[in-house]
């Protein structure tokens, strides 16, 4: 499922099965053409939309629909879930620290004290519930010190790296 916020107030949970979207849960009857790899008519309810992507950058988009410009985020389900963890990606600024996601065992640490990291960047390789989750960085910084070791436990929010 996707999430779409426009204009950073509403949100619209869009689904789709194999023939069928769903817009927070009705069904869309209406029909999209696509005109060029900027434009769109949608034909929905006897109306007609011009829609033009003005701007688009990864999952941030400004839409001019019929002439009115309005900006659109769109996250999907592994969003979703990283945002729930405490891992969502974050801006290219500088971090001060990073917490375990969930509790695990630290199976591999890949940075030292005073190592250069940029926006994700591996750091470290957390194991939980049986699976492997590679910890990267959510921005750039110098480590200051690392908090773990490999095969220790840690706790939910337990601080792994420390940067500058």
């Amino acid at each position: 499922m996707l999430e779409v916020i426009i204009n950073n107030e509403k949100k619209i949970a869009v689904s789709k099965n194999k023939k069928e979207t769903y817009i927070n849960q009705n069904l869309f009857d209406g029909e999209v053409t696509k005109l060029d790899d900027t434009a769109y008519k949608v034909f929905l309810k006897k109306r007609i939309f011009n829609v033009e992507v003005v701007d688009a950058d990864h999952r941030q988009m400004e839409l001019k629909i019929n002439g009115s410009l309005i900006s659109v985020s769109v996250t999907d389900h592994i969003d979703q879930i990283l945002e729930k963890l405490g891992m969502n990606s974050a801006s290219n600024s500088a971090i001060k620290e990073i917490k375990a996601p969930m509790p695990g065992s630290i199976l591999n640490v890949l940075v030292s004290e005073g190592d250069n990291v940029a926006s994700g960047d591996q750091l470290l390789v957390l194991e939980a519930m049986k699976m492997e989750n590679v910890i990267k960085s959510s921005g750039e910084g110098t480590v200051s010190k690392v908090h773990v070791a490999e095969k220790e436990n840690v706790e939910k929010n337990q601080v792994l790296i420390s940067f500058e």
